[in-house]
Protein backbone atom coordinates (compact mmCIF):
# COMPACT_ATOMS: atom_id res chain seq x y z
CA UNK A 1 0.00 0.00 0.00
CA UNK A 2 2.67 2.63 0.84
CA UNK A 3 4.37 1.52 -2.93
CA UNK A 4 1.25 2.66 -4.12
CA UNK A 5 1.09 6.07 -2.91
CA UNK A 6 4.62 6.98 -3.58
CA UNK A 7 4.23 5.16 -7.12
CA UNK A 8 1.23 7.99 -7.47
CA UNK A 9 2.90 10.70 -6.19
CA UNK A 10 5.71 9.87 -8.60
CA UNK A 11 3.38 9.76 -11.61
CA UNK A 12 1.75 13.36 -10.22
CA UNK A 13 4.90 14.67 -9.68
CA UNK A 14 6.85 13.75 -13.24
CA UNK A 15 3.68 14.86 -15.04
CA UNK A 16 3.48 18.02 -12.94
CA UNK A 17 7.48 18.75 -13.30
CA UNK A 18 6.55 17.93 -17.23
CA UNK A 19 3.56 20.77 -17.08
CA UNK A 20 5.96 23.21 -15.03
CA UNK A 21 8.78 23.19 -17.51
CA UNK A 22 6.65 23.84 -20.57
CA UNK A 23 4.33 26.28 -18.84
CA UNK A 24 7.25 28.14 -18.32
CA UNK A 25 8.82 27.83 -21.85
CA UNK A 26 6.00 28.42 -23.87
CA UNK A 27 4.54 32.17 -25.18
CA UNK A 28 0.64 31.66 -24.38
CA UNK A 29 0.42 33.11 -21.06
CA UNK A 30 -1.89 35.34 -22.14
CA UNK A 31 -3.81 36.21 -25.57
CA UNK A 32 -5.50 39.37 -26.99
CA UNK A 33 -6.29 41.88 -30.07
CA UNK A 34 -3.73 44.82 -30.54
CA UNK A 35 -4.35 46.90 -33.71
CA UNK A 36 -6.57 44.15 -34.90
CA UNK A 37 -4.50 41.59 -34.94
CA UNK A 38 -4.06 38.85 -32.81
CA UNK A 39 -1.31 38.71 -30.35
CA UNK A 40 -0.13 36.02 -27.42
CA UNK A 41 2.98 36.49 -24.80
CA UNK A 42 4.70 34.47 -22.27
CA UNK A 43 7.06 34.72 -19.74
CA UNK A 44 9.96 35.07 -22.00
CA UNK A 45 8.58 36.43 -25.19
CA UNK A 46 5.86 37.97 -26.99
CA UNK A 47 4.34 37.44 -30.67
CA UNK A 48 2.48 39.55 -33.02
CA UNK A 49 1.73 39.21 -36.62
CA UNK A 50 3.19 36.26 -36.71
CA UNK A 51 6.80 36.95 -35.53
CA UNK A 52 7.88 36.75 -31.90
CA UNK A 53 10.46 39.08 -30.42
CA UNK A 54 12.39 38.80 -26.58
CA UNK A 55 10.60 40.70 -23.70
CA UNK A 56 13.50 42.44 -22.99
CA UNK A 57 12.22 44.92 -20.49
CA UNK A 58 13.45 44.18 -16.52
CA UNK A 59 9.68 44.00 -15.38
CA UNK A 60 9.56 43.23 -11.54
CA UNK A 61 6.30 40.57 -11.86
CA UNK A 62 7.95 39.21 -15.23
CA UNK A 63 10.80 38.43 -13.11
CA UNK A 64 9.00 37.41 -10.08
CA UNK A 65 7.00 35.02 -12.21
CA UNK A 66 9.91 33.51 -13.71
CA UNK A 67 11.95 32.96 -10.70
CA UNK A 68 9.31 31.30 -8.89
CA UNK A 69 8.21 29.16 -11.55
CA UNK A 70 11.64 28.44 -12.57
CA UNK A 71 12.07 27.42 -8.71
CA UNK A 72 9.37 25.47 -8.45
CA UNK A 73 10.54 23.23 -11.20
CA UNK A 74 13.77 22.71 -9.58
CA UNK A 75 12.05 21.55 -6.22
CA UNK A 76 9.93 19.74 -7.80
CA UNK A 77 12.76 17.53 -10.07
CA UNK A 78 14.73 17.59 -6.54
CA UNK A 79 11.02 15.80 -4.80
CA UNK A 80 11.18 13.36 -7.62
CA UNK A 81 14.63 12.03 -7.19
CA UNK A 82 14.18 11.86 -3.37
CA UNK A 83 11.05 10.02 -4.20
CA UNK A 84 12.50 7.49 -6.79
CA UNK A 85 15.06 6.58 -3.75
CA UNK A 86 12.61 6.37 -1.08
CA UNK A 87 11.30 2.83 -3.01
CA UNK A 88 15.59 1.75 -2.48
CA UNK A 89 15.20 0.67 1.03
CA UNK A 90 18.54 0.98 2.48
CA UNK A 91 19.47 4.45 4.58
CA UNK A 92 22.61 5.26 5.89
CA UNK A 93 20.45 7.79 8.10
CA UNK A 94 18.14 5.93 10.10
CA UNK A 95 16.23 9.19 11.15
CA UNK A 96 16.12 11.08 7.86
CA UNK A 97 13.22 9.55 5.67
CA UNK A 98 12.99 10.10 1.96
CA UNK A 99 9.45 9.85 1.50
CA UNK A 100 9.06 12.65 3.94
CA UNK A 101 11.49 14.87 2.35
CA UNK A 102 10.31 14.23 -1.30
CA UNK A 103 6.47 15.27 0.01
CA UNK A 104 7.85 18.13 1.67
CA UNK A 105 9.92 19.14 -1.86
CA UNK A 106 6.58 18.83 -3.71
CA UNK A 107 4.88 21.05 -1.23
CA UNK A 108 7.77 23.23 -1.37
CA UNK A 109 7.25 23.10 -5.38
CA UNK A 110 3.51 24.04 -4.89
CA UNK A 111 4.52 26.70 -3.08
CA UNK A 112 6.47 28.44 -5.54
CA UNK A 113 4.15 27.82 -8.44
CA UNK A 114 1.37 29.23 -6.00
CA UNK A 115 3.33 32.35 -5.97
CA UNK A 116 3.98 32.55 -9.38
CA UNK A 117 0.59 32.34 -10.61
CA UNK A 118 -0.33 34.92 -7.99
CA UNK A 119 2.08 37.55 -9.08
CA UNK A 120 0.90 37.15 -13.17
CA UNK A 121 -2.70 36.94 -12.14
CA UNK A 122 -3.14 39.52 -10.21
CA UNK A 123 -0.99 42.07 -12.29
CA UNK A 124 -2.54 40.88 -15.32
CA UNK A 125 -6.31 41.99 -14.68
CA UNK A 126 -5.01 44.82 -12.89
CA UNK A 127 -2.67 46.24 -15.09
CA UNK A 128 -2.60 44.42 -18.86
CA UNK A 129 -6.29 43.59 -18.73
CA UNK A 130 -7.09 46.95 -18.79
CA UNK A 131 -4.63 48.29 -21.43
CA UNK A 132 -5.84 45.44 -23.29
CA UNK A 133 -9.70 45.38 -23.96
CA UNK A 134 -9.87 41.82 -25.56
CA UNK A 135 -7.78 39.37 -23.97
CA UNK A 136 -7.39 36.18 -22.02
CA UNK A 137 -5.35 33.75 -19.99
CA UNK A 138 -3.82 31.27 -22.58
CA UNK A 139 -3.06 27.18 -22.21
CA UNK A 140 0.72 27.89 -20.76
CA UNK A 141 -1.32 29.42 -18.14
CA UNK A 142 -3.81 27.02 -17.44
CA UNK A 143 -0.53 24.03 -17.58
CA UNK A 144 0.87 26.49 -14.62
CA UNK A 145 -2.75 26.03 -12.35
CA UNK A 146 -2.81 22.15 -13.41
CA UNK A 147 0.92 21.40 -12.49
CA UNK A 148 -0.33 23.26 -9.27
CA UNK A 149 -2.58 20.53 -8.25
CA UNK A 150 -0.17 18.03 -9.86
CA UNK A 151 2.29 18.75 -7.40
CA UNK A 152 -0.20 19.37 -4.30
CA UNK A 153 -1.53 15.63 -4.66
CA UNK A 154 2.15 14.25 -5.28
CA UNK A 155 2.78 15.55 -1.61
CA UNK A 156 -0.71 14.10 -0.55
CA UNK A 157 0.60 11.18 -1.49
CA UNK A 158 4.15 10.88 -0.43
CA UNK A 159 2.70 12.08 3.02
CA UNK A 160 0.45 9.16 3.25
CA UNK A 161 3.15 7.01 2.26
CA UNK A 162 5.57 8.41 4.94
CA UNK A 163 2.19 8.41 7.44
CA UNK A 164 1.50 4.37 6.71
CA UNK A 165 5.78 3.64 7.21
CA UNK A 166 5.57 5.14 10.21
CA UNK A 167 2.71 4.00 11.49
CA UNK A 168 4.01 0.04 10.28
CA UNK A 169 7.80 0.98 11.98
CA UNK A 170 5.65 2.30 15.25
CA UNK A 171 3.64 -0.85 15.73
CA UNK A 172 6.65 -3.38 15.03
CA UNK A 173 6.27 -6.35 13.35
CA UNK A 174 3.51 -9.03 13.24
Amino acid sequence: MMHSFMGGGLFCAIVGNILLVVSTATDYWMQYRLSGSFAHQGLWRYCMSGKCYMQTDSIAYWNATRAFMILSAMSCFAGIIAGILSFAHFSAFERFNRSFAAGIMFFVSTLFVLLAMAIYTGVTVNFLGKRFGDWRFSWSYILGWVALLMNFFAGIFYMCAYRMHECRRVAGPR
